[in-house]
């Protein structure tokens, strides 16, 4: 198999609604479930690329991202460009549909990209 070593583990997560004690909607994140209390967790390869820079409402902000590669299976194949990955400690998004990453069709690759806040 083509693709590096899967050696990074991931954990999917996904937007959930919640309400506030006001009863204002809200949306966060949960862990994706494969069945109740199992959080979906896949091992990947992930590629880092050097960091660059973006404007982002008047501020420029760091920006890295990374090519994250894993085997095709029933559960990676419910991953969605609006989900987000927790990997290597920090929270990606998403930034492409899972596309097929090989011709024999045994990988997905994801383009992932984490914001890097400067401190105030």
């Amino acid at each position: 198999m083509a693709g590096g070593r899967l050696d990074d583990r991931i954990t999917v997560q996904r937007k959930v609604p919640g309400n506030t004690p006001g009863g204002n909607t809200v949306v966060g994140w949960a862990d994706l479930e494969l069945t109740a209390g199992t959080p979906l967790t896949l091992w990947a390869d992930m590629n880092e690329d050097p960091g660059a820079e973006a404007l982002v409402a008047g501020r420029n902000e760091a920006t890295r991202r990374a090519t994250v590669r894993l085997r095709v299976s029933p559960a990676a194949r419910e991953i969605t460009a609006a989900d987000r990955i927790v990997a290597r400690g920090a929270v990606w998004k998403i930034r492409s549909a899972p596309a097929q990453a090989t011709e024999r069709a045994d990988l997905l690759v994801l383009l992932c990209e984490e914001w890097v806040r400067p401190p105030n």
